[in-house]
């Protein structure tokens, strides 16, 4: 698989962003299509057809058409290569490793009257990866404004005071009182000052609130290496009847479970003369969560060789928990011509309020043509409105404005 990135943006954009944003509501709420190899050699149009444990995942009425118990365990190998393009530079970064697709049962059982309504009725359970995150990011280029701008659009309007140390005064201590009193965009603007980054209009004054940049002016020369890792997946428990060999009902109660992880180092260099040349931002954030939703789905076979089906998939809620950790350093002159490295590292996580998210349910139809044993026509329609994907408490301002924007 590979991917291109076209940055026409400022590179900071990559950093400045912080708290939850629509952008995350989408993350979460995409799926790839994974699962077993049947399943994907088909582009996973299975609602129609069944018979296989990841389409399960699509309609759950696909269980019933096994003939016999069955259990299976997936490999999958994903390989990734990200190319970007940053005012003009060109870069690149790959990724490649192997995952656990997908893992289930399903129990088969005939009913041996002939007569009765119910011809067979099957329970299942099955694991399936839903998404990948493991990839790689590089973009490296020169441009015209400088990641102290970041730091100064926090700081400014903070007063002074809070970015001093006081007697007896950490670094972790203060930054971790900023983040329980102020908040994270304080903090931010508290690791500028500290690393020197930024620089107070009066440092005489505990009361200032008005901050100038240490970077200068001119080119910097840029670079964000980004990683990300984890996996979404899907643990269904299934149920699905046939009625009189033509009609197959299924339900699945679906838990769902995040796992990601995001590793952001940015640098910085220039050469203007400025106090500071030479800057590195890290990030690492973390997060994890987890959800429930709930699928009904039914296949009819209308004749030997066509079968249509149908499925529903109720919107997920899940329960999300995310947490940063940050450091920074910057390399300054000294005043006798040499340098002083400053690391400002407070070595704290930053664990955010547990929040929900809702993401789209779906609705998805199915048509398959079978010819005997040679061969078969499956044709999938899925659909999703993003449109009712929800952030909550919806009283909270930051949710309030993305959910704004996603109605809008």
């Amino acid at each position: 698989m590979k991917k291109s990135i076209i940055l026409c943006a400022c590179l900071l954009g990559a950093v400045s962003s912080y708290g939850q944003t629509v952008a995350d509501g989408l993350l979460y709420s995409q799926q790839g299509s994974y699962g077993t190899a049947r399943y994907r050699s088909m582009s996973g149009a299975f609602g129609a057809l069944g018979g296989d444990l990841t389409a399960i995942g699509s309609n759950p009425a696909g269980s019933v058409i096994f003939a016999n118990h069955y259990a299976s365990v997936s490999l999958g190998y994903t390989g990734n290569q990200t190319d970007s393009n940053f005012i003009g530079s060109n870069a690149g970064d790959n990724d490649n490793d192997f995952t656990l697709n997908q893992a289930g049962a399903v129990l088969v059982y005939k009913n041996q009257n002939e007569n009765a309504a119910v011809t067979k009725f099957s329970f299942g359970l099955n694991y399936d990866d839903t998404r990948n995150y493991d990839n790689n990011l590089y973009i490296a280029g020169s441009n015209d404004i400088s990641i102290s701008e970041y730091f100064l659009s926090f700081a400014n309007g903070v007063e002074l005071d809070n970015f001093q140390l006081r007697p007896d005064e950490t670094i972790s201590g203060l930054y971790r009182f900023l983040g329980e009193d102020q908040g994270f965009g304080s903090q931010q603007g508290f690791l500028g000052y500290q690393s020197f980054v930024i620089d107070a209009v009066d440092n005489n004054d505990e009361f200032n609130t008005a901050y100038v940049s240490n970077t200068g002016t001119g080119t910097f020369d840029q670079q964000l290496s980004q990683n990300t890792s984890g996996y979404q997946s899907k643990l269904s428990f299934n149920g699905a009847l046939e009625i009189k060999n033509k009609l197959s009902l299924g339900l699945n109660i679906n838990t769902h479970y995040i796992d990601y992880q995001r590793s952001t180092s940015f640098t910085e260099q220039n050469n203007n003369g400025a106090l500071v040349d030479a800057v590195r931002f890290n990030n690492f954030l973390d997060v994890q969560a987890s959800g429930i939703s709930l699928q009904v789905g039914a296949i009819a076979k209308l004749t030997d060789a066509i079968r249509v089906g149908a499925a529903y998939e109720s919107p997920t809620w899940y329960d999300v928990e995310e947490s940063i950790t940050q450091s920074v350093s910057a390399r300054r002159a000294d005043g006798s011509g040499g340098t002083i490295t400053e690391i400002i590292d407070p070595n704290v996580v930053n664990i955010f309020a547990p929040y929900d998210l809702r993401t789209p349910g779906s609705i998805s139809g199915s048509f398959a043509y079978i010819f005997g044993k040679k061969g078969l026509i499956s044709v999938d329609y899925s659909s999703k409105n993003y449109s009712s994907l929800q952030f909550k408490p919806a009283n909270d301002p930051l949710f309030s404005n993305n959910n704004q924007q996603i109605d809008q």
